[in-house]
């Protein structure tokens, strides 16, 4: 009696352990992918009888590496929690290096094994940013053998989210993935390789099978993901929040451009997050990030998920504009409908109380310039800048944020304007506004100067004005970009220019020795010699080592593409920009330096 029971209960668990691998870990024998065996074996991790568990286990860690990827899978995705521990404990997927792998990539390799928290995270970032796509394959090769799932997963994130429908690198960069994956069957291989299946497929039924294997993946990966970790987290847990949202973005963006909207909208709500009674106001500004992303790829009917928090009196104001937004790039465009919401916010933010008012304020005026949208944040600006209750550090903070934002656009006019108002000595608010942003009131006058010179249409006016800038503050990289260009300039000018620079790398290099964790100081250097003259070879190193401190800053990435270029590697200077575009899609500068690369790699250089 004893062992008929027994006997069930074991074909039971077999038979239940078999629904919840995936099919391609169990059917994997019939295919012929893996061993017959590996299949037995790691069923058998789960076996009731101690002793076939233990013979099992054995056997599993004498295979060693062929059966890492059995065993890695079954760790993450088995519901029997015998079979997952056991799994983890002797997967045994060895060292990701490679001999072929370049020397970037291999230092990088062994500093992760070295690393934790969200220190893994900048180390996998800094794989995917390495020049030629060094670090692609290796990457992926993470996504196989991470002996964590939640490195697995960041690692996926990073590499699936480098991809756009205009990205001309992502063939290359595709296989490159496709050889790092292998033949794992983790969650995040099989959404990983979905994904590069529907976006490199040349058929629509290739397309469809690739999309549907991103969806079975990821509701695995939501699964594991709504439980309590298994393992020990690393990363950083937010890390691996965002690769989540990352993965759900890029299945509705999918299901958008296949066309099929319902099965988008449906998808869509999982980014939207749930809005708790003492959070409201927070949930608002998360869901308006995802109503304007959604409303930029290809879902703006996404506003039809948020219809009956729009009408509730207490709406985020931010969600208001995300709605306009909506409208705005619905086809058709609704524009009377954006307005409408477009003003309710407006309001919205007038009518918050005190010190939140004007936080809330640069808040939706910061996130509208990263939208483009440039007359709502106008308004924003107006309405701050206007109320005589702001506070002075607010009111400097957004005469700041907003000159640049228009300089940017090219109204530089403006610009220069708005900084004349902080700049009278009498009032203290050049001083403030230096503190604030680490600078010193000298450079913001050299700032405002700058932008003037800019403005003015007279080259003899506008050397006045550059000269003045340079007087006041003599590291201004700008100034002294542009009086080093100026095309009326005599030999002995463009030696004092040549002189300038010279002298001001000098003291930028100074406070990068004195500083050396701040990137600010590398990227001004670089900016300066990339775009004048000076050690090339050495702005490209200091550009670099600036964006492995801050690797998802776009203008760094400007920076990087301006080095390549000056050394006269268009490729690169073409890839990097690229780069450059897609962290911040919105940056006129970015987009104009952007058009002029590719006008220069054409042969058709720009007047």
């Amino acid at each position: 009696m004893g062992s008929i029971l027994h006997d069930r209960r074991r074909r039971t668990i077999a038979w239940t352990t078999s629904l919840l691998l995936p099919a391609a870990l169990l059917g994997l024998a019939a295919r012929g992918d893996r061993p017959a065996e590996i299949e037995r074996l790691v069923t058998e991790l789960g076996d009731p009888d101690y002793a076939v568990r233990e013979t099992a286990s054995d056997r599993l860690a004498s295979l060693g590496h062929d059966a890492a990827d059995a065993l890695l899978t079954a760790a993450e995705v088995s519901d029997d929690l015998e079979v997952a521990l056991r799994a983890r404990w002797l997967a045994n997927p060895g060292s990701p290096l490679r001999g072929s792998d370049p020397a970037e990539a291999t230092r990088l390799l062994e500093d992760l094994a070295k690393a934790v928290g969200s220190e893994r995270n900048r180390i996998m970032e800094q794989l995917l940013r390495l020049p030629d796509d060094a670090g692609i394959e290796p990457l992926a090769r993470l996504v196989r053998l991470e002996p964590t799932a939640a490195g697995s997963r960041v690692a996926a994130s990073l590499l699936a989210d480098e991809w756009r429908p205009d990205n001309p690198y992502w063939p290359e960069m595709a296989s490159r993935i496709l050889a790092g994956l292998g033949a794992s069957e983790r969650p995040a291989s099989r959404f990983l390789r979905g994904f590069v299946a529907h976006t490199a497929a040349t058929s629509d039924a290739a397309a469809a099978a690739g999309l549907e294997a991103c969806r079975e993946a990821l509701a695995v990966l939501d699964r594991r993901l709504d439980e309590p970790p298994r393992d020990d987290g690393e990363p950083d847990a937010a890390d691996v929040t965002e690769s989540r949202r990352i993965f759900r973005r890029l299945l509705v963006e999918l299901l958008a451009r296949a066309g099929r909207r319902d099965d988008a909208l449906a998808a869509a709500r999982r980014l939207l997050p749930n809005r708790r009674q003492d959070a409201a106001i927070d949930a608002d500004q998360r869901a308006a990030l995802e109503i304007h992303w959604l409303a930029e790829h290809g879902l703006p009917a996404a506003v039809e998920l948020v219809a009956d928090r729009l009408a509730a009196e207490d709406v985020g104001p931010l969600l208001l504009y995300a709605a306009a937004f909506a409208h705005r790039a619905g086809e058709p465009a609704d524009p009377t409908a954006a307005a409408l919401l477009a003003t309710r916010a407006r309001r919205r933010l007038a009518g918050i109380d005190g010190g939140d008012r004007e936080r809330a304020q640069l808040i939706a005026a910061v996130t509208l310039a990263e939208w483009a949208a440039f007359d709502w944040v106008d308004e924003v600006y107006d309405d701050l800048l206007g109320d005589p209750g702001t506070s002075a550090e607010r009111r400097v903070q957004a005469v700041i944020l907003h000159s640049e934002l228009l300089h940017e656009q090219g109204r530089d006019a403006e610009a220069a304007a708005a900084l004349a108002t902080i700049m009278d000595p009498a009032t203290g608010q050049a001083e403030r506004a230096a503190l604030l942003f680490n600078r010193n009131a000298e450079s913001l006058r050299s700032r405002m100067l700058y932008f003037a010179a800019c403005a003015e249409p007279d080259p003899a006016a506008s050397r006045r004005l550059l000269e003045a800038a340079l007087r006041s503050y003599a590291r201004d990289v700008d100034a002294l970009i542009a009086i080093y260009r100026l095309a009326d300039n005599t030999p002995e000018q463009q030696a004092e220019a040549v002189a300038r620079i010279g002298r001001a790398l000098s003291q930028i290099e100074e406070d990068i020795e004195a500083v050396p964790g701040d990137p600010n100081g590398k990227n001004e250097y670089a900016w300066l010699v990339a775009n004048t003259v000076g050690d090339l070879e050495k702005a490209t190193r200091y550009s670099r080592a600036s964006l492995e401190l801050s690797p998802d800053s776009g203008s760094f990435l400007d920076t990087l593409a301006h080095c390549h270029a000056a050394a006269g590697n268009l490729d690169r200077a073409l890839r990097t920009q690229w780069l450059a575009l897609k962290t911040d899609p919105h940056s006129p500068m970015i987009r104009r330096n952007y058009e002029r690369f590719l006008a220069l790699a054409a042969g058709d250089p720009p007047e």
